[in-house]
């Protein structure tokens, strides 16, 4: 019987490998997962889906959902730490804040804004949110090996725990003069945790739009496809999960 079962996950020890990839979208997890060799759903509560994956290099992985924001994202990994987890790469979608930035780009984070507030439980906010470099030297070396350098970016994303924005003043502006290169929701919860924990953490992120032109919004009738649908933005997220997994092979696999 297994021992320590986690109330909204529901794992227990013996489920979760050292190195996890997250995904706010759950629908995103069984095709991060069938990338890899021999994967099973593991867990499946609350719209809070696992899986386990190996690697082509036989690494265990652990594919799990952060759902949206920083304030579910905080259970799913403090649930998931408790179990062992000690690598976390989060795989997934930006708006463009950078006006370069277009449909079907990658971003690889070096840090975040802290433009939310969960990660004050772990530290104040002048504490920085940062990527663990390795990781991050990491996904960016696999993923220049996959796409062109002209959709590929590095630099610092902006975590916001706000997706509906009607706070006062030129905030865009402020983070595009700032040269932030996209806007998301959970990695500068993941980058402080990893660092007031000891562990690592780093970030890939496919671009599903720019908020200089085009966010993702209400569509005219159910017919119309969403920013998901999107081809550059499908092969964005297949690339970047592939990057992924080769940056844990490369950093993991003899380890």
């Amino acid at each position: 019987m297994k021992k320590r079962i986690q109330p909204h996950i529901r794992l227990g020890e013996g489920d979760v490998a050292k190195i996890v990839f997250i995904a706010g979208n759950p629908d995103r997890v069984p095709k991060i997962a069938n990338k890899m060799k021999d994967p099973a759903e593991i867990g499946n509560y609350r719209g809070l889906v696992s899986y386990r994956a190996f690697t082509p290099e036989g690494v265990e992985v652990t594919v799990a959902t952060s759902g949206m924001g920083t304030p579910s994202t905080h259970i799913v990994i403090e649930e998931l730490h408790k179990l062992g987890a000690e690598v976390f790469i989060r795989i997934g979608t930006c708006g463009g804040v950078n006006p370069k930035l277009k449909t079907g780009d990658v971003v690889v984070a070096t840090g975040a804004v802290r433009d939310e507030l969960t990660s004050s439980n772990y530290a104040p906010m002048e504490y920085p949110a940062v990527a663990t470099p390795e990781l991050y030297l990491a996904l960016l070396k696999a993923i220049q090996e996959l796409l062109p350098t002209t959709r590929i970016h590095a630099g610092l994303v902006w975590s916001t725990d706000i997706y509906y924005d009607h706070r006062e003043g030129d905030i865009l502006g402020r983070w595009t003069r700032a040269r932030v290169q996209c806007v998301e929701m959970e990695s500068s919860l993941l980058f402080v945790f990893a660092q007031t924990r000891g562990i690592h953490a780093g970030s890939i992120l496919a671009c599903d739009g720019n908020l200089h032109s085009h966010q993702k919004g209400e569509q005219t009738d159910e017919t119309e496809q969403t920013g998901e649908q999107n081809p550059l933005l499908v092969e964005a997220v297949s690339k970047e999960t592939e990057a992924a997994i080769k940056a844990v092979d490369e950093l993991y696999a003899s380890k």
